[in-house]
């Protein structure tokens, strides 16, 4: 179904919101418009090196996560580091984190899924809803086929910072030696139906996952044309949106969102489903 000019949705993602089996899983894209303006995961990692120095070079095709154990095993405190840059207080949430919970009906049914450190989804939370959805923040995570709320899957800044995942050791720790991330989102994905919104395909996260889910799941992903083999090689059926010039690039898809999210508010969905 073509919500605008520019993006058209698969049906089974309305029938999903409907039978309230979506998952909307957000990266770090979402936060990275004004006024939120925090960088992604390659960008987090060029200003922790700036930071301490800048003498622990990154290796050509180094993975994030396995530069970022390297600085961390030279002495900085990588974690507190991460914590003072996502947790500027000038960084507030952007319309993108708006549109994207009122895309849900109730606050029963919102499954927002975040890789990201920041809490403006709690942000917005306090001040859209005068009933709370519940919260959770790694490794104290829900069980992954029954579960409502915000879950901030790789931990958050107003925890502890050594709870963050980080590091390749921290990654290795979630998503093996203890398991719990995995564990989650294997039954996430049995369960329902997960739409990535702010994630390129070479994101860490979506390599983990790749390696590591049933091939019956459904997945899918907002994402510019190009590299449509690389998502189908990781199982997730692309969205596409075009790239505009200037600044406000992805606003094709921040525009789809918002019509969404519209659609819902003024009733419009059940009956373009059942059209």
């Amino acid at each position: 179904m073509w919500i605008n000019k520019d993006i058209n949705l698969p049906d089974k993602l309305f029938t999903a919101l409907k039978d309230r089996r979506l998952v909307i899983f957000v990266g770090a894209g979402v936060s990275m418009g004004i006024p939120s303006k925090l960088p992604d995961f390659e960008q987090l990692a060029s200003e922790v090196s700036l930071q301490v120095g800048g003498h622990i070079k990154k290796e050509n095709g180094e993975p994030i996560d396995r530069y970022l154990g390297r600085i961390k095993k030279h002495g900085p405190n990588v974690n507190k580091i991460v914590a003072q840059i996502i947790g500027n207080p000038e960084s507030k949430p952007t319309q993108l984190h708006n549109d994207l919970l009122s895309i849900f009906d109730d606050v029963s049914d919102v499954r927002i899924v975040t890789t990201n450190f920041d809490t403006h989804f709690s942000s917005v939370n306090s001040f859209k809803n005068a009933k709370q959805f519940p919260e959770y923040r790694a490794p104290a995570l829900p069980l992954g086929h029954r579960f409502h709320g915000i879950v901030y899957l790789h931990g958050c800044v107003d925890q502890e910072p050594e709870e963050m995942i980080l590091t390749d050791s921290d990654f290795g720790r979630a998503y093996l030696t203890e398991g719990w991330a995995t564990r989650f989102l294997q039954a996430m994905f049995d369960k329902y139906v997960v739409l990535f919104v702010g994630y390129s395909h070479n994101d860490p996260i979506m390599q983990y996952l790749a390696r590591g889910l049933p091939p019956h799941t459904e997945r899918y992903a907002f994402t510019p044309h190009g590299n449509e083999e690389h998502w189908k090689f990781l199982d997730v059926q692309p969205i596409f949106y075009p790239l505009r010039d200037g600044p406000s690039s992805h606003k094709a898809l921040n525009e789809a969102i918002e019509a969404w999210s519209h659609m819902n508010k003024m009733g419009g969905l059940l009956i373009m489903i059942i059209a």
